[in-house]
């Protein structure tokens, strides 16, 4: 008897992947995830601009999620890779990377969360269904690059191969979500033709690839060439008109807006060297996404140095910092990693508030999280607050009398950043990532966004 893709899977897995959504709400068994010992922002301090505040009393209820006319960006914890779930105002749906991959399970990397019983894709899909209840479809899917923590490795996950008439690739990440959502349209740096700036790609790519081809066949899914320095190419489609809400595509492959009316800068054509340089991480998707008066940056693993004519340093990552201009909340380019987050960038991007997604120690670095809160002559003013989705308890000692760790939140949990009014202000809230209730444990704000003049 043929066994059909659903059989085959749910025989592979040894639990009847069809029954996941009857079950979505129930809660797993919780795994405490290794932090070091929080100590701030003080709660109890009523001058600390990043102090905790709960004015409609959330904290300790199920999140009150996504309503009509908000901007919910959601920061998913699964202690394996950095995996980020949007509502537009219109209700409007992204999921934008998916990691897993076999991280070798050493003092030195976060705890899976909020445990080990699923692979992450089951996990981020479980999560999207409370996050937006009763959607089939995700409008958009992005890998903004082709590493394993961003969108399922190669070698981790359930592999195909053997089923008659089906693709042979792993369900991994991104293509593990969708055994549990369709997706409408797909973006990834390489496509349409897989040769900028050259031809090279971890081994990630063609297994990503595989799956959208397989989905174009049975789900009609569709794919786009993502066009660096479209405005509204990622747009609302419940109703588009009804809100002031825009995306810039800022970078791909190396190429930067070069801003309104000017032309795009391909960095990896400085330098002959350049193309020459397989470190993934330049090719990294980047885009600012504006809601009214607020603003928000996200660029996957951006960084690393390229050089320009001359043989120096061409500052890559400063340029798409430039290019983003001032935001309100930044996803910290490559977890924060010591190559990432230049002066030059974050000056550029003058956040309020930076989010860390983290999967080991050395996710939070004393450089980076120092540049980050820098508010001297070298930096520029104002209150920060920097959200990691864990903190791991190895880095105590790191962090001990650090002057910006008053400004860091140090118990980990999905991050939730809500944008409404308008984009007028916003919140950050910190859900359990110890199981499924979506219990708040903390609020910041509402902050005030900025209104800068550059908001497109």
């Amino acid at each position: 008897m043929k066994s059909s893709r659903r059989e085959f899977i749910n025989a592979a897995t040894g639990a009847g992947l069809s029954a996941l959504f009857l079950t979505m709400g129930d809660n797993e068994t919780p795994r405490n995830s290794a932090q070091a010992s929080p100590v701030a922002p003080d709660p109890n301090d009523p001058n600390d601009p990043n102090a905790i505040t709960d004015p409609d009393h959330e904290i300790g209820k199920p999140y009150v999620g996504w309503r009509e006319g908000e901007l919910d960006l959601n920061f998913i914890s699964t202690g394996v890779g950095e995996n980020m779930f949007y509502i537009f105002p219109d209700g409007t749906t992204m999921l934008l990377d998916a990691g897993d991959w076999t991280i070798y399970r050493d003092g030195n990397h976060t705890p899976a969360v909020p445990n080990d019983s699923r692979r992450p894709g089951e996990w981020i899909a479980r999560y999207i269904s409370r996050a937006k209840p009763g959607i089939e479809t995700i409008d958009y899917v992005m890998a903004s690059h082709f590493h394993s923590d961003h969108t399922g490795e190669k070698d981790a996950g359930l592999r195909m191969k053997g089923l008659d008439g089906d693709a042979d690739y792993m369900i991994s990440g991104i293509s593990h979500v969708g055994e549990f959502y369709r997706f409408d349209t797909a973006f990834d740096r390489g496509y349409p033709t897989y040769d900028q700036p050259t031809t090279w790609a971890p081994e990630e790519r063609e297994n990503l690839v595989k799956y959208w081809e397989y989905a174009e066949k049975t789900q009609d899914l569709k794919r786009e060439e993502f066009i660096v320095g479209a405005l509204d190419q990622i747009k609302m489609k419940r109703d588009p008109d009804k809100y002031d809400f825009h995306i810039r595509n800022l970078s791909r492959n190396g190429v930067v807006w070069g801003g309104e009316g000017k032309g795009n800068v391909d960095y990896f054509a400085l330098n002959p060297e350049n193309k020459s340089q397989t470190n993934e991480n330049t090719r990294s998707i980047s885009l600012v996404m504006n809601y009214g008066a607020f603003r928000f940056y996200t660029g996957g693993d951006a960084s690393g140095a390229l050089k320009d004519a001359e043989g120096r340093d061409a500052d890559f990552e400063g340029a798409i910092g430039r290019a983003c201009g001032p935001v309100d909340v930044c996803k910290a380019n490559h977890h924060s990693f010591r190559d990432a987050m230049r002066k030059s960038f974050i000056n550029a991007v003058q956040a309020r508030a930076y989010v860390v997604c983290v999967w080991t120690m050395a996710h939070l670095q004393e450089s980076t999280a120092a540049a980050m809160c820098d508010d001297t002559a070298t930096g520029y003013q104002g209150p920060r607050l920097m959200c990691p989705t864990q903190v791991h308890s190895n880095n105590a000692e790191m962090l001990k009398d650090k002057p910006w760790r008053g400004r860091l939140v140090e118990r980990g949990g999905h991050v939730v950043v809500k944008a409404y009014d308008g984009g007028a202000r916003y919140k950050i809230y910190y859900l359990t990532h110890d199981d499924e209730s979506m219990k708040v444990e903390l609020v910041f704000g509402p902050f005030e966004s900025k209104s800068g003049t550059d908001r497109a």
